[in-house]
């Protein structure tokens, strides 16, 4: 039988500071959204996902263009319930 005593005596080590929440940062389209397409700045109108690509409809030009077209700063989106 192995000696459990030092497993249940308190330790020295300093305690560990809370772990940071798993964040990512990606683009967040919405409705409202200022981004930049071909140099100017445009309104997000609505999003539409056709046959698998995400397509973003912008309110000055009246064109529906691929998200990966469209540029916007990344959002941080924590990825652990509350």
């Amino acid at each position: 039988m192995k000696d459990e005593s030092a497993y249940l005596q308190p330790t020295d080590a300093a305690p560990t500071a809370p772990e940071e929440p798993p964040v990512a940062h990606l683009p967040l389209y919405r409705p409202g959204t200022l981004v930049v397409y071909q140099g100017q700045t445009c309104t997000v109108s609505h999003v539409v996902v056709s046959r698998g690509e995400l397509l973003v409809s912008l309110r000055e030009t009246g064109v529906t263009a691929p998200a990966e077209k469209v540029q916007l700063a990344p959002t941080r989106i924590l990825l652990q319930r509350s």
